[in-house]
């Protein structure tokens, strides 16, 4: 009953979940029977012949999401997104070229974003360091949680892009 639990709280989640929340939704006795638990969880999803996978991200959350294969086939399909397409295509932007200096992300997107990197910061997505009189901006760990990709990937996703439409 505990790893049903679990599995369906890591599916029904929008974030991942910490050993400390799943320990109390599965009611489990010990930190360490729901760490076993979830160890078990993610060895199965890794042997099973699924679209889904259960990983622990690297400030030990645990998450259940579709493999990268399968994403952008049905990244579409998702209910809603907490974002707008403005503030997608300029994470996007940032994502392809970081590290990146903010004002080459305004001179591309234009004024409002500033606003949109705003928010991308203030959700945790984009990190910044200061560099004279700009900032030089590049995604986060929550950014390749959430998107189920690292910044190789999208580098390269980005490059074969670009080759595609030249």
């Amino acid at each position: 009953m505990e790893k049903k639990l679990a599995e369906a709280a890591l599916f029904m989640s929008p974030e991942p979940l910490t050993l400390d929340e799943l320990t109390k939704i599965m009611s489990a006795p010990s930190f360490a029977i729901s760490l076993k638990i979830l160890d078990d969880l993610i060895e199965e999803y890794g042997q099973k012949d699924t679209s889904l996978e259960i990983v622990k991200t690297e400030d030990s959350r645990y998450l259940m999401r579709v493999k990268n294969d399968f994403l952008g086939k049905v990244s579409h399909l998702a209910v809603s997104t907490e974002m707008s397409k403005a503030v997608l295509r300029t994470l996007g932007l940032i994502a392809a070229k970081q590290p990146v200096k903010q004002s080459l992300v305004v001179a591309i997107i234009g004024n409002k974003a500033y606003d949109y990197i705003g928010e991308l910061t203030e959700t945790g997505f984009l990190k910044f360091k200061k560099f004279g009189n700009t900032k030089i901006l590049e995604t986060t760990e929550k950014f390749d949680t959430y998107f189920g990709k690292d910044v190789e990937q999208i580098k390269r996703m980005a490059t074969a892009q670009q080759t595609l439409t030249t």
